[in-house]
This record gives structure tokens, sequence and C-alpha cells, in this order.
């Protein structure tokens, strides 16, 4: 048995290293965005909800704003948001 190992080329990367490799591309800048003033506007476009639609669709708003709330925070930590906006001046 041979204890004789191969050795990898040292001239060119392998092609992971060529995928992985930091090939000196930008991105653009992520552009700035502003809440909605009504969370509930395009669920609501499409109709009343099937069950028991009043009690139904007072609930549904709530989860929108949640939710609405929940997307601003992530988007403010990452910086997407403008700063009047993360202040808390909606416009």
């Amino acid at each position: 048995m041979s204890t004789r190992r191969r050795r990898r080329s040292q001239g060119a990367p392998s092609k992971a290293q060529a995928f992985w490799a930091d090939n000196g591309y930008q991105a653009a800048p992520s552009p700035q965005i502003r809440p909605t003033s009504d969370p509930g506007a395009l669920p609501r476009s499409l109709g009343d909800p099937p069950l028991a639609p009043a009690v139904s669709q007072h609930h549904l708003d709530a989860v929108y704003e949640e939710a609405v709330r929940a997307a601003i925070a992530l988007a403010a930590a990452n910086g997407l948001v403008p700063q009047d906006v993360a202040d808390g001046e909606q416009g």
C-alpha cells in the first residue's frame, strides 16, 4: 500500500472557491420603506371573510396591524426606515 498522497495544485482555485470568492460585487443600497396607514386594505379588497364577517374582520385587522408593526420594527432595526418614521412621525 502506497503512502503517497496527492497534493492539490496551488495555482487554480476549486470550483467552490471560485463560486464563493469575493468578486468585488457591491449590492445596490436597499430602498427606504414607509409603513402603510391601512394594513388591512389589501385583504379587505378580496371581500368579506367567510365566517362571521363583522367579528372576524375586526380580529383580522388586529392581526394585520400587528404584522405591520413587526415588519416595521424589523426594517427599522436594519436601517430601512427613514429617521422621521423611526422616530414616530408617520408621513
